[in-house]
């Protein structure tokens, strides 16, 4: 049997942009429910690195960093090479260092080195990036403690393992709440003043993600409730989507040895950045062909590259005289699971000579064959044909080692369509009463073709607090 509720706010997710919107909205008197479709609160920020970006913090002024918004919108805008969305990039460098001095002065653990230069994304132009030495748990530690108290005092309602299956409208352009499913099957019917979708993306869908991204292959850690059920509610609506066109992958990842789309956690990726280790390795496609300089400075070029190659995957491919003297190339493996792994794994494939490798590996071999040949004779005359710099030993003692890499995906690229107060834009023009906030809005919203360090999980934190502030009433103007 079903139950009905009515609400102030219905917030739809409970992760990044969800709980702040939450916390915000109840402590400036809404009756508040959310829903979560899993079993707890927290969303990606269980597995994410949450790096925080913003221009001119207090930490920043205390290191003596100049740094302001503006600042930090240019350096957005040139890192997207001006495909992202600029007016809500502006909402966003605008509010982050309030965001970032929030978490500080609520005790987020700041890791030391903070802020700084980070170069697993396109750099910024100053020390602009930070992140907690929990990962995305240091920010947990602030959001969860707050919103348990607003479920304790009331203001907060939580339905978890709990699914929107619809919006529901009033016949006007505006939204009269959801219809969900509980977990033990039953129907629930939500009224709402306001609903908020911050239900994340849909990484974990391998069904829609080509569909919403230009046929582009799901790879990569998306968390399995990660399903869109969020874009495909306003869709229903008449609601659009945008930026799958824009889709750029993450350079490396290896699948899970039982799953053709998972891949291992993101700290188990390749250390592939040549900032923190440069290349030992090459790096070849299906045809057993080296397509960019591996020891390249712009990962942005990479990343590039890479969308040109089949099937979005590439051989890291090395010797025993690198595997013994090399930096680690998995550093968080241990010698035991990389045996395993090349015994059992069928990313990893290891042989004596490089026509038995291509042959294990899936590489073509004479391509294999001339690309090793040409690096050792770039490797024994100091000059690379790709404009590879670091050069350290040439590739010819066995056993011949290969690590199936593929471009994976962090974050989905497309999202909904929204205004300048982060309402979703149905066919009438925007909604008046449904917003999102978060990943529903797509990656690419807000860093273009490209990553732009910090812009999303700042946002959804900045967005989702914004959003309970205003829809409260307790900030005055436009969002």
């Amino acid at each position: 049997m079903g139950t009905t509720e009515q609400v102030d706010l219905l917030i739809i997710g409970a992760g990044t942009a969800g709980l702040p919107a939450a916390i915000e909205a109840a402590r400036h008197g809404l009756k508040v429910t959310v829903l979560e479709q899993a079993d707890q609160t927290g969303g990606t920020l269980w597995r994410s690195w949450a790096q925080l970006s913003a221009g001119g913090t207090e930490l920043q002024r205390a290191r003596g960093i100049d740094d302001s918004p503006a600042q930090h919108f240019a350096d957005v805008m040139r890192i997207s090479k001006g495909t992202a969305d600029p007016t809500l990039v502006r909402l966003a460098v605008e509010h982050a260092p309030h965001t970032v001095d929030w978490l500080v002065s609520a005790g987020f653990d700041m890791d030391p080195d903070a802020p700084a230069i980070l170069y697993f994304h396109e750099p910024y132009s100053l020390p602009r990036t930070y992140w907690g030495r929990r990962a995305g748990r240091s920010v947990l530690e602030v959001l969860l403690p707050r919103f348990e108290r607003a479920c304790e005092d009331g203001a907060v309602t939580l339905h978890l393992n709990t699914t929107m299956t619809a919006l529901r409208t009033d016949g006007a352009n505006r939204v009269a709440g959801v219809t969900a499913t509980g977990p033990g099957g039953e129907v629930i019917e939500i009224d709402a003043a306001s609903v908020v979708l911050t239900t994340g993306g849909y990484s974990g869908n391998a069904r829609l993600f080509p569909e919403l991204t230009g046929g582009a292959p799901l790879v990569g850690p998306g968390a399995p409730t990660s399903t869109g059920t969020g874009l495909l509610a306003a869709l229903e609506l008449g609601a659009k989507t945008r930026g799958g066109d824009l889709f750029l992958p993450t350079y490396g990842g290896v699948l899970l040895p039982d799953s053709p789309t998972r891949t291992v956690p993101l700290d188990d990726y390749p250390q592939l950045t040549p900032q923190a280790r440069p290349p030992w390795e090459i790096h070849v496609n299906a045809r057993g062909e080296r397509f960019v300089a591996e020891d390249s400075a712009s990962v942005d070029v990479r990343e590039t590259a890479l969308l040109d190659q089949p099937d979005l995957r590439f051989w890291v491919v090395y010797d025993e005289a690198a595997r013994r003297k090399a930096p680690p190339l998995l550093p968080s493996w241990t010698e035991a699971e990389l045996d395993d792994a090349f015994a059992t794994h069928p990313s990893f494939s290891r042989a004596d000579t490089l026509a038995e490798l291509a042959e294990l590996a899936g590489v073509d071999p004479e391509g294999l064959r001339t690309s090793v040949e040409e690096y050792n004779a770039g490797v024994a005359a100091g000059n690379d044909r790709f404009g590879r710099a670091h050069l350290p030993l040439p590739i010819e003692q066995p056993p011949f080692h290969a690590v199936r890499n593929h471009g994976s995906t962090l974050k989905s690229p497309a999202g909904l369509v929204v205004d300048e107060n982060l309402r979703v834009v149905g066919p009438a023009g925007p909604i008046e009463n449904l917003y999102a906030a978060g990943e529903a809005l797509g990656g690419s919203t807000l860093s273009g073709k490209s990553f732009v360090s910090g812009m999303s999980v700042t946002p959804a934190l900045s967005f989702g607090r914004l959003l309970g502030r205003r829809l409260a009433g307790a900030d005055q103007g436009s969002v």
